[in-house]
């Protein structure tokens, strides 16, 4: 598969740069390298980050894997990459599900960036690339922590509306701030550019609760588990 497009209904269609040459490999749930990577170095790094980690996102990697994982998606995208530190729980879900990962940010990682079939990293600017995603290929996990500002998380959420299903989940992380009396962010002076006009948890909470649910990890400044409500009343799937 050329990095930077998307194999879709056996079509190829461009979502940012072009690349080398991959093939997508499919695992089952069953093979060697799955069960070896469960009982493996990766997981325990997971753990151990959670346990001992010093960086603001370390108390969430074993819950993003978790979701990754459970929830038995192939499409996932992560908005907002840095370092590349909650790439690689993303990434490790996406290749024990035979799925693939696509990582967008303005900067390429400077830490871990995968190199096979499972991995596409995109650089562009997160909401470019959600407009020229296909509408009718779902996606199963999405990871948001590119820019906060309350215009930029609620456009995302916008385009985010039309590319998720039933089984869905957004993960967006910042909405709270403080460390043994966390709160949400909502038009708070101090946080400079990103969090005026009340940041990303104003846009979260404007989200129509008969269409939207959402709670949040309340550690290193929340994890928030964002799912979009589908009934046969409301909602044709």
């Amino acid at each position: 598969m050329t990095r930077g497009s998307l194999i879709h209904y056996g079509k190829r269609i461009s979502c940012c740069g072009t690349g080398s040459e991959n093939r997508p490999v499919t695992l089952s749930y069953n093979t060697v390298e799955s069960k070896t990577m469960l009982k493996g170095d990766s997981v325990e790094k997971f753990i151990d980050k959670a346990l001992h980690g010093e960086l603001d996102s370390d108390r969430h990697i074993v819950s993003i894997f978790s979701i990754a994982l459970a929830s038995r998606g192939t499409t996932f995208v992560e908005l907002g990459v840095r370092e590349g530190h909650t790439s690689e729980p993303l990434y490790e879900a996406a290749k024990l599900n035979g799925g693939h990962l696509w990582s967008v940010d303005l900067n390429d990682p400077t830490e871990y960036k995968p190199n096979n079939g499972h991995y596409t990293f995109c650089k562009s600017d997160s909401i470019k690339f959600l407009e020229q995603w296909p509408r009718d290929k779902k996606i199963d996990i999405v990871y948001v922590d590119d820019w906060h500002s309350y215009s930029h998380v609620k456009r995302q959420l916008e385009l985010l509306d039309r590319l998720v299903g039933p089984s869905s989940i957004i993960l967006l992380h910042d909405l709270m701030y403080g460390g043994t009396d966390p709160f949400y962010h909502c038009d708070l002076s101090h946080g400079g550019p990103q969090w005026d006009a009340g940041g990303p948890y104003r846009a979260v909470a404007e989200l129509n609760p008969q269409f939207w649910e959402f709670s949040t990890l309340p550690w290193n400044n929340g994890l928030t588990i964002l799912r979009k409500k589908y009934s046969n009343r409301y909602h044709k799937l």
